[in-house]
């Protein structure tokens, strides 16, 4: 911490990252009135499905489309079945909102710009039918015109088929006319066997920043087999980072695309297609097709985190519980890093047996000022001392470089797997995936990461060490504040063992001698 222009970066590059965090709990705008009004708990009523055959639904006619007079555009229709509620708008046949439900209650209710209209349809008439696989949503109008979701009795998949003696094209995914109705949605993407293109609708609807630079709006990713939309609302996020649901299409061939959105053209006036609406977990999303699986986001070191996240479902099963499962797995990453841990501080005990000759040297050529050649001399000499005596100035830091991944990766899989969310712990933290209501494991993190910092041997300026042994805490307590209570919990009890194994080495360090 000797450069006092590193120094300055790391104090900045935290205010920056704190306060990113702060304003965009603070003031992110909420959800508009109408959709806070969905997102609370709403008990579910056993669907009354219709007979075979039940007669169409009376609907009140407002339009004409085609020549055929069409339901009124305010219609909708709504059926509760396995694990959905869904919403659909008669006149379309667009999928308008869908809520997943547990219990009894119904859970992260997602309001979409539309899913599945057959463009142009106007349909009339709409009706239920049950059968043994599910139950058929048919949409249907005097043109010979018919669009079916077939909604399953256990799974996520239905199954949608239109005829339109037209060739009308089916609307997979509609592009919004203003951010307003998918603002708190996350990314609209198109997927191929090994990669996923995704943007978010906030991306496609507004210029950049930078846009007087050059830099232009986005479009909507290129056309595959496979697209689909990050789906789910938590209840009562002002600004929502995370989504652990998805709207997936899988195609018999690849989409079109527009300035609307993506859309199915048709093969001799008949589409068919299959439609996912279910969590981001990987043995659903397996179970649909492989390639769907990299809509969960691991981030920039993807494969740690499946491996991380593999060792942590291992231990969930042993104990049957997520947060003791975080602990337990905590202790095995720390145990697998030991010997990291240990070099890094024996290689700063070490550094403090130097400090006094390093002193010396600096001392030599404190009356040569700021003379760059006398400042690479002292350096060279300095690197001498620590060559002659075998010591590696940066040992202290390569361990720590070298877990960066496994914190990014841990970081990534904690924010992003479906198995925690609303996993409970004990006491107040009832979802392991949202931060700690009461901040109480974040202010215990910093706490014992301030006895770390005061419990490590002192090397360099005083005064820096002791801005930043305050500083730093303070700055990771606020941090970690605002992210998920499960990566707060792996962190303090990383750093209590850390606590332990710095005792034990400093209680067992000898010094060794110095060869000037």
């Amino acid at each position: 911490m000797n450069n006092r222009n590193v120094l300055l970066f790391v104090i900045g590059s935290m205010i920056l990252l704190g306060g990113q965090f702060w304003l965009s709990s603070r003031y992110a705008k909420p959800l508009p009135k109408a959709e806070l009004q969905q997102a609370g708990p709403v008990t579910v009523k056993p669907a009354t499905p219709a007979a075979p055959e039940a007669a169409p639904a009376a609907i009140s006619t407002a339009q004409v489309t085609n020549g055929v007079k069409a339901a009124d555009p305010a219609a909708t229709h709504t059926l509760t079945a396995g694990e959905f509620t869904l919403t659909w708008q008669v006149a379309t046949g667009a999928l308008k909102q869908v809520s997943w439900h547990q219990d009894g209650t119904l859970f992260f209710p997602q309001a979409f710009a539309g899913l599945g209209a057959l463009k142009g349809a106007g349909f009339e008439t709409v009706r239920d039918e049950r059968g043994p696989n599910g139950t058929a949503v048919i949409f249907e109008n005097a043109a010979g015109e018919r669009l079916s979701y077939l909604v399953p009795t256990d799974g996520h998949v239905l199954k949608v088929e239109a005829v339109s003696p037209r060739n009308a094209s089916l609307q997979l995914l509609s592009a919004p006319a203003s951010d307003e109705p998918v603002k708190q949605l996350g990314r609209v993407f198109t997927l191929t066997e090994k990669s996923v293109e995704a943007v978010t609708w906030a991306e496609t609807l507004h210029d950049p920043f930078f846009s007087f630079l050059g830099a232009k709006r986005k479009v909507l990713p290129p056309v595959a087999e496979r697209l689909g939309l990050d789906a789910g609302l938590e209840k009562d996020v002002k600004s929502q980072r995370n989504h652990y649901f998805a709207a997936l299409w899988k195609l018999p061939r690849p989409a079109g695309r527009d300035t609307s959105g993506y859309e199915l053209l048709p093969q001799n006036g008949r589409l068919e297609a299959s439609l996912y609406l279910g969590p981001k977990q990987a043995e659903h999303l397996l179970a649909f097709e492989k390639p769907f699986t990299q809509v969960i986001d691991y981030g920039f070191f993807g494969a740690v985190s499946h491996l991380l996240f593999w060792i942590l479902k291992k231990v969930h099963a042993l104990v049957g519980n997520w947060g003791w499962a975080i602990v337990l797995f905590t202790v095995i990453i720390r145990l697998a890093t030991w010997h990291l841990n240990t070099k890094q501080t024996i290689s700063m005990l070490r550094m403090k047996d130097f400090e006094p000759h390093q002193k010396a040297i600096q001392a030599k050529y404190e009356k040569f000022g700021s003379d760059m050649t006398k400042k690479a001399e002292m350096q060279k000499e300095l690197m001498e001392l620590y060559k002659k005596n075998g010591h590696n100035p940066m040992g202290g830091c390569l361990p720590m470089l070298l877990q960066m991944p496994i914190f990014l990766a841990l970081w990534s899989m904690l924010n992003n797997v479906f198995e925690l969310r609303h996993a409970a712990f004990f006491g107040w933290i009832t979802d392991l995936s949202a931060k700690d209501p009461f901040y109480i494991f974040p202010v215990l993190m910093g706490a014992s990461m301030f006895a770390q910092q005061a419990m490590t041997p002192a090397v360099g300026d005083p005064a820096q060490r002791k801005m930043m042994m305050v500083l730093m805490p303070v700055m990771m307590t606020f941090f970690f504040a605002q992210s998920p209570a499960g990566l707060t919990i792996y962190y303090f009890v990383f750093n209590l063992i850390g606590l332990a194994q710095t005792w034990w080495i400093m209680r067992s360090y000898q010094p060794q001698p110095i060869t000037v």
